[in-house]
């Protein structure tokens, strides 16, 4: 298995545990480095790489890869979603599976009307905020957070970060796929498999890939 945007090996590291071979590669290094030291921790052998997801450099390796936590909402561009998925569907087997999830449209609209600043954490050592703008003709949404972790007894150190990610239009992200040669279902909730709809705030997708061209 290759999980895409791996972070900080939340996913990889617990798929390992249920005795899956696991590769996950992040373009952070710190990302990196705290995914090495949870899979110590849990005493799983998780390989982690330094890769950008649109320079995948993979023939034919895995089974399943996956790309979760709106990773590819990221991608601001159409042009890199879709190399994204060309390098994806040359990583993978003949028959392999891309599971992944994206904020749609009409989700991160929803973010911002429902905000436009919420609490994200509110715990005993951290705190954390976000305030959101979304730009209606790009379909991209501005993160503002702001984050405040407890050091010491009265003292609290403050982060401050920006991310932005572009909602994608359903026939956008279906076009990617099928040009690539994938066939795929998207669903609303995946577990469940619930049909999407205009007002999913979440796209699932189950794409194969179902020859080796």
């Amino acid at each position: 298995m290759l999980d895409v945007a791996c972070g900080e090996g939340t996913f990889a590291v617990e798929i390992a545990k249920q005795g899956f071979e696991v590769v996950g590669v992040d373009l952070s290094p710190e990302m990196l480095n705290f995914a090495r030291e949870r899979a110590k921790e849990e005493s799983v052998p998780v390989i982690f790489l330094k890769k950008d997801m649109r320079e995948l450099d993979f023939h034919e390796e895995f089974d399943i890869v996956t790309c979760w936590f709106d990773s590819l909402n990221y991608l601001l561009e159409y042009k890199d979603l879709k190399k994204t998925f060309e390098k994806v569907h040359e990583a993978l087997k003949t028959g392999g599976a891309f599971l992944f999830d994206m904020n749609t449209v009409y989700g991160l609209l929803m973010a911002n009307q429902e905000g436009p600043v919420y609490i994200q954490q509110d715990g005993k050592d951290i705190f954390e905020v976000q305030t959101i703008e979304f730009d209606l003709e790009e379909s991209v949404a501005t993160f503002y957070v702001t984050v405040f972790e407890r050091k010491e007894e009265g003292l609290w150190e403050r982060f401050d970060e920006i991310h932005r990610e572009r909602g994608y239009r359903v026939k956008e992200i279906a076009s990617a796929l099928s040009e690539t040669g994938f066939v795929f279902s998207f669903y609303e909730d995946l577990l469940s498999k619930s049909p999407l709809t205009s007002y999913s705030r979440r796209l699932w997708c189950v794409a194969r890939k179902v020859s080796a061209g």
